[in-house]
This record gives structure tokens, C-alpha cells and sequence, in this order.
């Protein structure tokens, strides 16, 4: 079980959090940094509504758990998938379990063609497909070409853990509060209030021609979705929500959110086709800091108050 929050540590029957984690790999995941992400975001984030557009992995999600949360992303499938392991985590395993007691190269292939062809397929159905290749593709990517097909090989795994019925239950549990859907991150600017906290983990701009894992969501994301993405950032930071955002540590970044505070994070690259280019790499997450409550102060110690005694009365004095 991860540690948990450190005004809490003293206390852990406090922390209502469920020890769930998330369910699919991810390119770009934030677990191993999602404590120094937390750190930085405002000290009540639990405590008001938080909205996560790009759910991807749903890293931060689970580590923050947030009481009142929005998660969304464009791409259909992975909406639907989070929304079945929310409301039919039962169902879901069987199948799972299923597939993992037939996995082969040759299942492999088969289940990809159909989670390409077979769109109208049971939702369950769908979901399951779609786990099943994320823990058996190569690397355990998520990509799609620009018609939206899944295009990634059969990976190399001699046992992968194909199905996690105490995993998924957990994840259910922390999703049971939360509202899943399938939206764009534009559908904020209809959706997000003041005061709202809103965390963006977009597809990165990439640093190198052969580093972008940006085309996991039907197509690419492109550099002028990034420029509508930044539009969206200033418009919501003067509306008043509390907003931060990850994003590759590069000059077209920087410039993107000139004028917002710019912390860099050192974080593990978990997923290359290169081992050689697997390490620690420098992101970015920017806030809109100013908008930030600030924390309680801890009161300074008490002095006690001293009262002298009056002295005692002499009943003989007049």
C-alpha cells in the first residue's frame, strides 16, 4: 500500500482512500511521481470538485481519489472501459479470466482485428478487449493509427497478468463516486466552475521525432491542439479554477504557458521501443499558482495567561 498523505501519516484513519491502482499501463503514466504532483497541487484538492480530461492511465486519479470528480477522454473505448469497471467489474473479469486461460500469439491477433472491426460489440465485450491488449501488446502501449485502429504488435510476456480480480475490484471501488465520460478536453469550457480543481495530462509534445506517444487518442495530437489546449488553460484560469498541467519539458511548452509558474519534475520513462532511452527524463507541470489558496497557517503556541491572585482580605481591616 502506497504511504499516505503526509499530514496524515500520523493519523491514517483519516485517509478514506482506497489502496487501488491503476488498471492499465499507460505511456507517460504519473504513479511513480503522483506524490510530488500532489505536493504542488492546491493543499484541499480532495475536498473540491476535480476534473481530469485526459484520463489515460487515471494515475493521478487513484492516488488522489477526490471525493466530487469528472474524468473524461476522447477516446471512446478507454471512457467506456473505466465506465465498466465502475458499474460491471464482475462481469468484466469472467472475461477476462477467460482470455487469459487461452492466450496466445494467434488470440492475440484475433482479439485486435475484432476490437478494430467489431465497434457495436457488447460494451463488456469491448472492455475486456481492450485490457486484454494493453497487457499483452508490445510495451504495453496504446495507439492507434488515424483511422482509430489499434496497430500494436504482440508483445513478449511469458505470464502477463492478463486479469487482476483484486486490482479491478479495487479500482471500482475508487471509481464508484466519480463521473466517467467520453469528451474532448474542450467540453471544460462548459463544464468547469471557479474554484473547480482541473488536472491536464495531455498527450506530450514530443522532444524528439521518435518520442511522441501522441497519436494514442484516433489520431495524432497536434501541435495546434496543443495551442487550443493552452487557449482553454488561460480561459479557465480567468474564470478562477485551480489548474495544473503536465507536459514535456520543451521551448513550444514554455512558450505555450509563458507567464504561469513552471515546475519541473524528474520523472522515469517506463515505456520506449529502445531500452537504450529508457531513464529519467525532465517534465514540466505548470500552474496557475496565484490562484492557489493558500493553506492554513499553523498557529503559533499559546503562551498562558498568568493571573495574580488578589491577596487575601483581612475581615479586620475597615
Amino acid at each position: 500500500m502506497r504511504k499516505m498523505h503526509a499530514a496524515l501519516e500520523l493519523d491514517p484513519s483519516l485517509d478514506d482512500r482506497v489502496p487501488a491502482h491503476p488498471f492499465l499501463k499507460w505511456a507517460g503514466g504519473k504513479w511513480a511521481i503522483a506524490p510530488r504532483i500532489e505536493s504542488l497541487l492546491p493543499h484541499d484538492t480532495r475536498e473540491r470538485v476535480y476534473r481530469e480530461p485526459f484520463i489515460g492511465g487515471g494515475a493521478m486519479f487513484f492516488y488522489l481519489q477526490p471525493r466530487r470528480a469528472f474524468l473524461s477522454d476522447a477516446l471512446v473505448d478507454l471512457a467506456a472501459t473505466y465506465q465498466v469497471v465502475q458499474h460491471s467489474v464482475g462481469a468484466l473479469i469472467t472475461r477476462l479470466e477467460m482470455l487469459r486461460a487461452t492466450h496466445t500469439t494467434e488470440q492475440y491477433y484475433a482479439i485486435r482485428a475484432a476490437f478494430n472491426q467489431e465497434r457495436e460489440a457488447p460494451r463488456v465485450e469491448r472492455a475486456a478487449w481492450l485490457i486484454y491488449l494493453n497487457k499483452t501488446c508490445f510495451n504495453g502501449l496504446f495507439r492507434t493509427n488515424q483511422s482509430g485502429a489499434f496497430n500494436v504488435p504482440v508483445g513478449r510476456f511469458v505470464n502477463p497478468r492478463i486479469a487482476d480480480p483484486p486490482g479491478l475490484r479495487l479500482a471500482a471501488a475508487a471509481l464508484s463516486g466519480a463521473d466517467v465520460s467520453h469528451a474532448s478536453f474542450d467540453h471544460l469550457l462548459a463544464a468547469a466552475e471557479p474554484g473547480d480543481v482541473v488536472y491536464l495530462d495531455p498527450p506530450y509534445v514530443p522532444i524528439s521525432r521518435t518520442s511522441s506517444f501522441a497519436a494514442y487518442a484516433d489520431g495524432a495530437f497536434t501541435l495546434d491542439d496543443q495551442t487550443r489546449l493552452a487557449g482553454v488553460f488561460r480561459e479557465l484560469d480567468e474564470r478562477g479554477c485551480l489548474l495544473a498541467l503536465s507536459n514535456s519539458d520543451t521551448p513550444a511548452v514554455r512558450q505555450l504557458y509563458a507567464g504561469f509558474d513552471v515546475s519541473p519534475i524528474i520523472a522515469p520513462r517506463a515505456i520506449s521501443a529502445k531500452a537504450s532511452t529508457r531513464g529519467d527524463v525532465t517534465e514540466l507541470l505548470i500552474r496557475n499558482v496565484a490562484r492557489y489558496p493558500r493553506p492554513p497557517s499553523v498557529p503559533a503556541p499559546r503562551l498562558a495567561r498568568i493571573t495574580m491572585a488578589p491577596p487575601p482580605r483581612n475581615p479586620r481591616a475597615r
